[in-house]
């Protein structure tokens, strides 16, 4: 991985955000956000998997150019999976929920692909997705995984830890960065969805700095990830999906991600939207435009450090005057419509 970043230097990085004035009302030492609102010219931190896989399957002779790749999406991996292969010269085809925002299936559309709508949500596109492709001879570059197909998503997962490298190779250097580099936080809140980018970050931080604490934040109505925590296991969650937070909007966990995140995360939060929200108009403040799932982390912590029922979680997890915070910020804006009623709320 970072020998395939080190061959593309124009794919520079993002940047740490410092929020010092948030974090001294939080009641903590210090507080950034890395944030992936325009990560290679996209809104979303996606494109660091997808670039990364589709490149290295190319590279290894099973992708060609003229060839289709396929994947299901609520929005930021359909996008990126299809500017990915369009610069490799490949068709996409992506599948979406039905009730998908249409300023989401725009940019993909936009971005050269096919958008097919299915009945259902998210994870009802993933088995549409198989069957079609399967039928066709498509190439699935998806994030999330399932029986015999791994390979892929493992690739994506390696995408995204470059996120992190960025902050190692970035501290002291002023490119991209404003004080501490990542190696000096000791807790990492992340957005959860399939498990994907938690499971590189955790895998990561397990790795180079197995003291820092990272901390799963998902929406309660589609909070799988804690409910599999809880099982042990991968378990699907029921229920309708109202969260606006469209990225993290799934019923299953990805098993793949699940194995190797589950002994590497301290804490599985799930909060509701109005936690988000607040998260929105903070970053807001700060110079960021988040959506809904990008403010997701932030949304946690606020939920941590401000609802007294958690106060015993806050302390397990050290979040007190000594701790130093990075909060994911995974995407920008992909719903201007609720980004302003958002931010235009007191």
């Amino acid at each position: 991985m970072r020998a395939f970043f080190a061959r593309h230097p124009t794919l520079t990085p993002t940047r740490l955000v410092d929020l010092s004035s948030l974090a001294s009302d939080l009641g903590i030492g210090s507080l950034q956000a890395k944030d992936e609102s325009s990560r290679f010219g996209l809104n979303a931190f996606k494109l660091l998997g997808a670039r990364f896989a589709i490149e290295t399957l190319v590279a290894r002779g099973q992708l060609h150019a003229g060839a289709t790749v396929a994947c299901a999406s609520e929005g930021n991996h359909g996008r990126a999976v299809a500017r990915a292969a369009r610069d490799a010269g490949c068709a996409a085809r992506v599948y979406m929920a039905r009730d998908a925002a249409q300023p989401r299936v725009d940019a993909i559309a936009g971005e050269g692909a096919d958008v097919v709508r299915v009945d259902g949500s998210y994870d009802d596109a993933v088995r549409i997705l198989q069957q079609e492709s399967a039928s066709h001879g498509w190439t699935i570059v998806s994030d999330t995984s399932w029986q015999d197909y791994e390979e892929i998503p493992r690739l994506i997962m390696l995408g995204y830890t470059r996120m992190l490298e960025e902050g190692i190779r970035d501290q002291g250097s002023g490119i991209g960065a404003q004080g501490p580099g990542i190696r000096e936080f000791n807790a990492v809140f992340v957005q959860g969805g399939v498990g994907g980018l938690l499971c590189a970050v955790a895998s990561w931080c397990a790795f180079h700095r197995p003291e820092c604490k990272v901390i799963s934040v998902e929406p309660t109505d589609a909070a799988c990830l804690q409910a599999s925590a809880r099982a042990g296991r991968p378990v699907a969650v029921d229920g309708p999906l109202r969260t606006t937070m469209a990225g993290l909007r799934n019923r299953e966990v990805s098993p793949l991600a699940f194995a190797s995140l589950l002994p590497n995360v301290d804490a599985f939060m799930a909060i509701d939207d109005e936690w988000t929200f607040e998260a929105m108009r903070a970053l807001h403040r700060h110079g960021i435009a988040a959506g809904a799932s990008g403010a997701a982390a932030l949304g946690g912590l606020l939920a941590l450090c401000q609802d007294p029922s958690l106060s015993a979680v806050r302390q397990e997890l050290g979040l007190d005057a000594s701790a130093r915070v990075l909060a994911i910020v995974s995407e920008g804006v992909t719903d201007p419509a609720l980004w302003s009623s958002v931010v235009a709320a007191p």
